[in-house]
């Protein structure tokens, strides 16, 4: 842990520093003075034996946390989302929207930078196949999301794409608090900022969209879509951008029906059609990352995304799209681990294409 961290932590939330140290612990869950939990890479949470005097004695821990990063926690702003100094996220929560002193939650982030061959070899997310099919999307510029649940790998896959974007491309990079890591010099990393006393002005995601298209950027990437910003990204993507993010879905078409729904909630006055067309045009990929009941991460399954098929209905028309890789699932093995095989599925509609250059092989699985 940075020396700077250190300090933080020592005048505020100093009983946790030992958890915070280690570098297998993954998350850290405070919930009022009595009850803190950790969880360990590829575990569950489990209880540890640290408490704090009072529930009083946590909210001033909490509350210097807060004024040490130089954010607003009071009775008027009890929510807190922000990052320490070593890019770990942290979520506090405060009374009158909790009543147990504090809820504290940090999300730590590893200090090596994962490639995606560390994900399938040392993690098995996935094969050499999956790793192939993401190298290729990535290289042809292709718009895709990451889906998945909280804790499932979805910014640690898409950190590790980055390494297959060429050296020439801007990328500018749009996140609440940074957790994308990119190694390009072209790198131009945005953050919002919300507005804390008197006549600040809050920098939204929205805001920061806005400002990346006159950046002369070859790829935009949010870190979470999770709000009205899904319509300009998506505007961004119609508008000839490379670009990509990640979102809270269950499975890979339920992130287009979860896309296509935090633009209609974003006051934009167009038929639902209509946004499900610019929803089709704009995501050619999605990736689903998932959490199996052992704890262990899979890619779950890639999708592409070929449009609306009309043929079903010509008035509210589902997405077209077609498996192109999936983990299948198969039980557990003896040692209750999750057991299971990675297949690849359909050729996309663009293999023709693809062929077609000489700078980037063709699969066997897809000759």
């Amino acid at each position: 842990m940075n020396e700077i961290n250190s300090l933080l932590l020592e005048k505020s939330l100093n009983p946790i520093t030992p958890w915070v140290d280690d570098p297998d612990v993954t998350d850290i869950l405070i919930y009022g003075s009595q009850n803190v939990y950790i969880k360990r890479r590829g575990g569950g949470f489990l209880k540890v034996p640290v408490k704090w005097q009072s529930d009083d004695d946590l909210m001033s821990s909490a509350k210097t946390m807060g004024r040490d990063m130089k954010r607003r926690l009071d009775v008027n702003e009890p929510i807190l989302d922000a990052r320490l100094p070593d890019k770990s996220r942290v979520c506090i929560v405060i009374d009158p929207c909790y009543d147990k002193g504090a809820c504290i939650v940090i999300r730590k982030f590893p200090e090596q930078r994962f490639s995606l061959d560390d994900i399938a070899r040392r993690f098995g997310a996935l094969d050499e196949n999956g790793q192939t099919i993401l190298k290729i999307i990535t290289r042809l510029g292709k718009n895709f999301l990451v889906a998945g649940g909280t804790g499932s790998g979805k910014t640690t896959l898409l950190n590790s794409l980055f390494e297959f974007i060429p050296e020439s491309d801007i990328i500018v990079t749009v996140e609440d608090a940074r957790e994308i890591s990119v190694s390009h010099e072209l790198w131009v990393a945005l953050e919002t900022k919300r507005a804390i006393y008197g006549n600040d002005r809050e920098i939204t995601l929205r805001d920061l969209i806005r400002a990346s298209l006159r950046m002369n950027p070859r790829w935009i990437v949010v870190g979470e879509v999770r709000g009205p910003e899904a319509l300009d990204l998506v505007r961004a993507f119609n508008s000839g951008h490379a670009g990509a993010g990640t979102i809270h879905a269950n499975s890979a078409y339920d992130a287009l029906l979860a896309l296509e729904g935090l633009i209609l909630q974003s006051g934009l006055d167009v038929p639902a059609r209509a946004v499900k067309e610019m929803v089709a045009r704009a995501i050619h990929i999605v990736v689903h990352m998932g959490e199996l009941p052992d704890h262990s991460r899979r890619l779950l399954e890639i999708i592409e995304v070929e449009g609306l098929d009309y043929s079903r209905s010509t008035s509210f028309p589902p997405y077209k799209t077609r498996t192109l890789y999936r983990y299948e699932f198969d039980g557990y093995d003896e040692n209750g681990k999750a057991a299971g095989r990675f297949i690849v599925k359909d050729p996309p509609s663009w293999i023709d294409t693809l062929k077609q250059l000489p700078d980037i092989q063709t699969p066997d699985f897809w000759r």
